[in-house]
């Protein structure tokens, strides 16, 4: 008999970060079969292969995030410990294979495609993004980002509705600049529900300055995204050229995991102005003096 109903202590720890950190905003089941989430009749009547109905039938996910209030499935995370992959748009990327379960690939495939198919978002990850970030001072992970995507893009699918009548009564108001302004405060009011960013506009609010610049490098041979994201304050120009001082800089590298194709582009802007958030709180606090002594030893760059 199984002492245990996750499958190692990657899983276990995985689903112990879920329930605590979240469980404000959040319940977490573990093991739940796709038929709770979907609806046994939805899966039958759907066009799937008789294959992959069955094992659709007889499999779980590992792990469903779900509203808090009404329990509506928010996002499915599968963590692959064993593979150590990641999916992105209904893809799953892994360099290995095992000879003692040949068709792991297919099963996140068909797993990734049903939930595509039923509009429930989904995600394969593994420990790079469920390690705690040192950057972050060890308070957030990749995958917590991912959750709070969700969190926000359900929020904005809630109120579709209002927002559509929203920016109808700014273009009867004002044309296509008042649509501009509406669509300025429908993200606005849509990032209030991502916790994250949420932390984020509290920290940075109490700072004397706030400005950041970041730089997209090139994906490296793995497809990895980097970032550099720095605190700036100042600009001169000096000989034709921009110069800006410098107080603070943070460096983020992640794999490109996400729901949909843009994700890790905005994931990495979150977790990188969370990342450089923290060190400024760290490093500077929210005293002026400390801020203007930082301003007054930092030298010019090129900005």
């Amino acid at each position: 008999m199984r002492k245990s109903i996750f499958d190692s202590k990657g899983e276990e720890k995985l689903f112990k970060r879920l329930k605590t950190y979240w469980s404000k905003y959040l319940d977490v089941f573990p093991q739940l079969p796709p038929r709770n989430v979907f609806g046994y009749d939805e899966i039958m009547k759907s066009d799937m292969k008789t294959g992959a109905k069955n094992f659709l039938l007889t499999t779980s996910f590992d792990f469903v995030v779900c509203d808090i209030n009404n329990h509506t499935p928010l996002l499915v995370i599968e963590f692959d410990g064993v593979s150590g992959g990641f999916s992105r748009d209904a893809e799953y990327f892994t360099q290995k294979t095992f000879r003692y379960d040949p068709y792991r690939k297919l099963k996140m495939k068909t797993k990734l495609q049903a939930c595509r198919d039923f509009n429930i978002p989904a995600v394969v990850v593994s420990y790079q993004e469920c390690d705690l970030l040192e950057e972050s001072e060890q308070m957030i992970n990749i995958l917590d980002v991912i959750i709070a995507d969700a969190i926000e893009k359900s929020e904005h699918a809630q109120n579709f509705g209002k927002y559509t009548d929203m920016l109808a009564e700014a273009y009867n108001y004002g044309g296509q600049d008042s649509v501009d302004d509406a669509m300025i405060e429908i993200e606005i009011m849509s990032e209030r529900a991502n916790p994250i960013k949420r932390k984020i506009l509290e920290l940075t609010k109490k700072f004397p300055h706030w400005g950041t610049q970041f730089y997209f490098a090139k994906p490296d041979e793995y497809g990895n995204l980097s970032a550099s994201f720095n605190l700036n304050i100042d600009i001169e120009t000096i000989e034709g050229e921009m110069f800006t001082k410098r107080l603070l800089s943070v460096n983020v590298s992640i794999r490109q995991a996400g729901v949909s194709t843009n994700d890790p582009l905005f994931l990495l802007n979150t977790i990188g102005e969370y990342c450089l958030a923290m060190k400024a709180k760290k490093a500077l606090g929210f005293d002026w003096k400390n801020w203007s002594e930082a301003r007054e030893k930092a030298e010019w760059v090129r900005y």
